[in-house]
């Protein structure tokens, strides 16, 4: 976090725009892993290293260079014929482009308009539901297209993780605002662990076997077939060492031991610490109030060369002395294009309760 960093990220329910009124707004559009960034030809000209630097760079727990969004870079006019209703957007602000961007900038008054080209340090504003449901308008401004470029440089890191928190939060309160598109295993779930995730009606139950739930979906992305996996358990916590990689891990291998096997007899899912694949990253997160870790991690089926990346919570629950425990794991075969399927993951994990 930098300390001269000022980072404002009001949200503002539905607010009214003169395109539509709230109770009119479009659903959003947009895969995950794709964001608008709305700004004047020149500013799109002087930044361009900047915005494709941050945006376009790969994530480091996948190979073959997925980045964290793929970006398209419109004028206003454009944005407002064609982009209006995706569900991520950016919007770069200066003095030199404050008449075009007029439509985009009417949440503001021009006293704050002022206030924050003038700042000296980067401040972001987020609007939701601006045009659309299910949408997150970040603003970033400056006095000048030099002055833009420089906070943009210095708030890098607030502006990926804020475009990053709001599109999981966005994709989450979409999935689930029909609540009959969630699957009858909630209050399963709950009375065998404690706590309980909302899983997605898309996923059948594959297997329960001593209150492990299994859960998949299968798809077709291309020609390809694909599988997202969903696991849900807990068991005894005994202390802090509990959270350390070995430990989890361990745990996650001998519950993938018995409830997941291959297709050929004698093989079953574990984890690989194959330098083939990129590093494992561990986190602490806050979830719900309670203390947890994820994991990022490979699976492997043992014996055959299936693998693929997945995402692990660990929940800590002190009244029960257990670890509630969500993972997702995802399956495409030669297919490089996964990281989609990851924030998919990450999003059903905010149901978490």
């Amino acid at each position: 976090m930098y300390s001269k960093i000022y980072v404002a990220l009001s949200i503002l329910l539905l607010v009214s725009c003169s395109r539509q009124q709230k109770n009119e707004l479009p659903d959003s559009v947009g895969k995950l892993g794709s964001l608008v960034v709305v700004s004047d030809a020149e500013t799109h000209k002087v930044m361009n290293n900047s915005i494709e630097d941050l945006f376009l760079s790969p994530v480091p727990h996948l190979p073959n260079g997925e980045p964290y969004f793929e970006i398209v870079k419109p004028e206003a006019y454009d944005f407002s014929r064609f982009f209006f209703n995706h569900k991520s957007v950016l919007v770069l602000v200066n003095e030199s482009n404050l008449e075009s961007m007029q439509e985009l900038l009417k949440p503001f008054t021009e006293k704050t308009i002022q206030k924050l080209i003038n700042d000296t340090a980067p401040v972001l504003m987020n609007k939701k539901d601006l045009f659309a449901k299910h949408q997150h308008v970040v603003y970033l401004f400056g006095k000048n297209r030099q002055d833009l470029n420089t906070k943009f440089l210095k708030a890098k890191q607030n502006i990926l993780n804020a475009l990053m928190d709001f599109e999981l939060q966005d994709q989450h309160d979409k999935m689930y605002k029909d609540t009959s598109n969630i699957t009858k295993y909630q209050k399963q779930i709950m009375l065998a662990h404690g706590m309980t995730v909302q899983v997605p009606g898309i996923f059948q139950l594959k297997k329960v076997k001593e209150d492990v739930f299994w859960f998949q979906f299968d798809a077709i992305e291309g020609e390809t077939p694909k599988n997202i996996g969903l696991l849900v358990h807990s068991y005894p916590y005994k202390d802090t060492s509990d959270f350390s990689y070995s430990s989890i891990i361990s745990a996650r291998d001998s519950v993938c031991k018995y409830l997941i096997a291959g297709e050929l007899p004698g093989t079953y899912m574990g984890t690989t610490e194959s330098e083939y694949y990129p590093p494992r990253f561990k986190t602490v997160e806050n979830i719900k109030g309670r203390y947890a870790v994820k994991i990022r991690g490979w699976w492997t089926i043992k014996g055959l060369s299936q693998a693929g990346p997945f995402i692990r919570y660990v929940i800590h629950m002190p009244e029960k002395n257990r670890l509630f425990v969500f993972e997702g794991f995802v399956y495409k075969p030669s297919l490089n294009t996964k990281e989609r399927d990851l924030r998919f993951i990450e999003s059903i994990a905010k149901s978490i309760k």
